[in-house]
């Protein structure tokens, strides 16, 4: 009889679920008119909850009313508490259904018999075959469960069918099977319903079968290019890789690779040296062959999850070392492993650092259609993600997955907060993003818009607008401090000045109303914050902080909630760098240092001496506090039983206005108006340098194509390349700052602020140590400024022409630049081009030497062509037009037809993926490259140093 209850699974899902709904409303109907008082209960949307938890189980259902009809208790009461559970069904389990049965007795009685008059050697089997049903990621078949326990599918599949009234299990035994309802797991995995040890599923123990099993099926069956992929493509070009991954790849492998690290569990057991063991042979052996199959079963961001608790679950060993390594891979290249799972092997591998184990260990298994001739790291970049962008303002996601973005010319970006890899563009809004917010499930985001004002909401998943509230009384003497959520996501709140006056206004987003304004007094802390359905805030006064309570939707005053005590000596009208609501920690600056008060334990926490200290922020749990001082430092403090000491020190070359750390304090992020990082809290290196640097590079290629000068813009050395080993032949020790300069032959001709010189290179077979210098100059010129110019040259840019007669300058203006022709072996100047407008430039000769271009970093030309009188022989200039398309090809264009793409992508003659480049080696500046037949430069200015590469097609 008790099996026959669960008997529905022939019946239309649509048919049960309706009778639910009508066996719930008449049975809470019958409770409200019995017991009275109850008018409008229960409420559509309680009832749309109740079937959704049923989930098509009458007795569920039966058992839900009983718990709610329990006469010692409020039906309301009781029905607020059960959908307060939403992850637990133990109050259904032990509400009775009829005389002495309960649910839970119901499930017990149904394993009781199937599995009594078994062996008691059978019982270890029955709880492995259980765990893999109750416990799987997803729903496994029989014979997956028999491969990855190690049982025979004939064993596998009649112990299910013993209990299949608990079960939906089809005859086909690599159909899944799952439990028919969500208290039948909940049951089994509970010691305290499931008393008979029998049957009673242990979640480590069972979690550790599991994985084991996926890291051995792996192990055993992952091989290299498992699909038979064709190379150098996209996996959106490959038209019947579904087919492939379904002929090639079984389910219960799929189900391994994108599940085996949700069975690491958290404690460490007896076998955990098996486990590392098994692991490690699976990093060490088929690691890139896993994100081959990620890679086309389109789940690679799964690789991210799988090494960060791999790497957090092990204890310090060579296995850790390995799985970080593997992060650092998975990270820094997770765009290509998700477009193409060839190019692991074409980009990836051949792009990993020298020193990298991922690719000491996997290195024969390179196929590089592009050759990394100089430039390629030693090691990992400290930081985890780069990304070149002019970054405003930023936040963070709550579920800590997302990095929201903006500035006022792209608009705001959504990224993976593991990668900073982009998911989805917003629009950009018509003024400027003041501050981003996201709603507590991380579905939404609230931009605070400026100029007009707006509090306007997205979808980050479809890019849609959900509403745009314009506030009332809005003028530019008004400033919006923090804005904030109510925990069911439909309010929100805002802390807003105007003339003098401080305010909280809370917003229905839905509606777009206004709800209720608050005046406030004191000076309140500028971040508020939500308590359930209820906005927090705190004041500062004299001796203390309190924190006061308003509800998003009450009318009624705020109310205190709590009054804590701060230092006598604190300075009342300092203002607060940050707060912690939680913890009661307030960060604050005086006298060029830096305090951290905890004002529940009554004691600093941090007094340190900080200059200029600003942007100060506590990690959600308080484990890290960071600030910035000046305009390129950051220091994060960790959390110790003597307050906070310093962790890490950042030192970049570039202004960094903004930083905070993820919400379960393992990240940091970092932005300012050039690049944005990434970078991992818990990295035991206590100070960093970040190499990124506003300089450009200057490279230019020998005709023959055999050596290479490479020079930092501005800097006093050139050295020169030897293209086929890529190592330094000679460093040119100029003495002047480097403007501009060329390789031709045997000679290199330099331009500096004041002169052009020529030196003549050893011969080849006279290789120089990278640290000799070339002195013997065999021509010197001064440059001579024109005498219109009543000052020396405020210089952007030099290029020489490829006879070396001729020199280019372009100097630098406040609203455009200018464009001088110089003779090279007199230094002479010859004529002159204004150019409107600023920016990146850079000036280039063609082929014949007769013309000169300006471009700009869009490729837009403005040119003159150099002429020499037939009888006077002087040299004339005349001014051609601009133009999106000037003569022969541009040194930052390809004279062979190879493309860079917006996407990073380098594209062969005939469309050929070569090699795909990082974010942080890509730029929209076309004056950022150098091409030379088979060679490319990238001169990227955020670039450690220029990249030279060769591609081989």
């Amino acid at each position: 009889e008790a099996t026959n209850v669960f008997a529905l699974h022939e019946v239309e899902p649509s048919r049960v679920d309706s009778d639910i709904r009508l066996f719930f409303r008449h049975s809470l109907l019958e409770i409200a008119d019995r017991r009275g008082g109850l008018d409008g209960w229960p409420t559509k949307e309680q009832l749309k909850v109740l079937c959704e938890r049923a989930a098509g189980l009458f007795v569920y259902a039966v058992a839900t009313v009983q718990f709610i009809d329990n006469r010692n208790n409020d039906p309301k009461k009781q029905l607020e508490r059960l959908l307060l559970l939403p992850n637990s069904t133990v109050y259904e389990g032990r509400a009775e259904l009829k005389a002495n049965m309960t649910l839970d007795s119901l499930y017990e009685s149904t394993l009781h018999e199937a599995f009594d008059n078994n062996n008691p050697e059978d019982d270890p089997k029955v709880r492995s075959v259980l765990g893999a049903v109750v416990l799987a990621a997803n729903p496994l078949s029989p014979s997956a469960i028999g491969t990855l326990l190690g049982y025979d599918t004939e064993d596998v599949f009649p112990l299910l069918s013993s209990i299949h009234s608990l079960l939906t299990l089809q005859e086909d035994i690599d159909q899944p099977v799952r439990p028919f309802h969500k208290s039948f797991p909940d049951f089994i995995v509970d010691p305290a319903r499931c008393v008979n040890r029998r049957f009673h599923v242990s979640p480590p123990n069972h979690h550790i079968e599991l994985l084991i099993g996926c890291l051995n099926l792996m192990n055993r069956t992952l091989e290299k290019n498992m699909c038979k992929l064709p190379d150098a493509v996209a996996n959106s070009e490959v038209p019947d890789l579904r087919e492939r991954t379904q002929r090639y790849i079984s389910p219960t492998l799929q189900y391994a690779c994108k599940s085996w690290h949700k069975h690491l569990v958290d404690e460490h057991t007896a076998r955990t040296p098996k486990i590392t063991s098994v692991l490690h042979c699976f990093l060490e052996k088929k690691f890139l062959f896993w994100l081959e199959v990620l890679s086309v079963l389109g789940a690679a961001r799964e690789a991210v999850d799988a090494l960060e608790m791999a790497a957090e679950w092990m204890e310090a060993s060579p296995t850790v070392e390995l799985a970080n390594d593997c992060l650092r891979f998975v990270t820094r290249f997770l765009e290509i492993i998700e477009e193409s799972a060839a190019h692991v092997y074409h980009s990836a591998l051949p792009l990993s650092p020298q020193t990298s184990i991922v690719r000491k260990l996997y290195e024969r298994h390179a196929n590089p259609l592009t050759r990394i001739v100089h430039g390629l790291p030693d090691s990992w970049d400290p930081a985890v993600g780069i990304m070149e962008y002019c970054c405003g303002a930023a936040g963070w996601s709550p579920c800590g997955r997302f990095i929201a973005i903006s500035n006022d010319r792209s608009g705001t970006e959504i990224l993976d907060a593991a990668t900073l890899k982009r998911l989805n563009i917003l629009k950009p809004s018509p003024g400027y993003p003041g501050e981003l917010v996201f709603s507590p499930d991380s579905r939404l985001l609230m931009i605070f818009d400026t100029h007009p004002v707006n509090f306007i909401t997205w979808d980050i998943q479809t890019g849609v607008v959900v509403s745009a509230i314009s506030p009332e009384q809005w003028d530019y003497d008004t400033e919006c401090f923090s804005i904030t959520y109510s925990a069911c996501g439909t309010m929100f709140g805002a802390l807003i000045y105007r003339c003098g006056t401080l305010t909280i206004r809370t917003y229905n987003i839905h509606s777009g109303t206004h709800i209720y304004s608050h005046s406030v007094e004191g000076r309140v802390i500028p971040n508020i914050w939500a308590h359930g359905e209820c906005l927090r805030f705190a004041v500062v006064k004299p001796g203390s902080i309190t924190t006061w309570e308003v509800g998003f939707a009450s009318t009624n005053a705020p109310t205190e909630i709590e009054s804590l005590p701060l230092p006598d000596n604190f300075p009342h009208s300092l203002y607060v760098n940050a707060f912690h609501p939680t913890l009661s920690r307030l960060a604050f600056e005086h006298s060029e240092r830096i305090f951290v008060w905890d004002a529940r334990r009554s004691e600093f926490l941090l007094n340190e001496h900080a200059r200029d200290p600003h942007r100060a922020s506590f990690s959600s749990d308080g484990r890290f506090f960071v600030y910035g001082t000046g305009l390129s430092d950051v220091h994060l403090w960790k959390e110790s039983p003597i307050g906070y000491i310093l962790h890490r020190k950042h030192t970049c070359k570039f202004d960094i206005s903004s930083q905070f750390i993820s919400p379960n304090g393992e990240l940091m992020f970092m932005s300012g108006h050039l690049a944005i990082q990434l970078w991992r809290t818990m990295d035991p290196s206590t100070s960093f340098s970040c190499k990124w640097t506003r300089e450009r590079f200057i490279v230019d290629f020998s005709p023959d194509e055999t050596l290479a000068a490479v020079a930092r813009f501005k800097d006093k050395t050139i050295t020169v390349l030897d293209l086929e080993s890529g190592d330094p032949l000679s460093i040119i020790d100029t003495g002047m700052e480097v403007y501009g300069q060329r390789a031709a032959g045997s000679t290199v001709v330099v331009v500096g602020r004041e002169k052009v010189v020529t030196w003549n290179l050893p011969p080849r077979d006279h290789v120089l140590g990278p640290r000799a210098n070339v002195d013997d100059s065999i021509r010197t010129a001064t440059i001579s400024c024109p005498r219109t110019l009543s000052h020396p040259y405020n210089f952007e840019f030099a290029s020489i022409s490829p006879d070396l007669h001729s020199i280019a300058i372009l100097e630098d203006h406040t609203f455009s630049c200018s464009l001088y022709l110089h003779d090279a072996p007199t230094g002479q100047c010859l004529g002159y081009l204004r150019i409107d407008g600023r920016g990146d430039k850079r000036p280039w000769f063609t082929s014949d030497g007769r013309e000169v271009w300006c471009i700009t970093y869009q490729g837009e030309a403005n040119g003159l062509t150099i002429t020499k009188g037939s009888e006077s022989g002087v040299i004339e200039l005349g001014v051609l037009g601009p133009t999106s398309q000037p003569p022969s090809t541009p040194p930052w264009l390809s004279s062979r037809g190879y493309q860079i793409m917006d996407d990073g992508w380098i594209l062969g003659i005939n469309g050929k993926r070569l090699l795909w480049l990082p974010p942080h080696w890509r730029s929209s500046n076309v004056t950022h490259r150098t091409w030379s037949g088979r060679f490319l430069a990238l001169l990227h200015r955020t670039l450690s140093e220029p990249i030279i590469l060769e591609l081989k097609e």
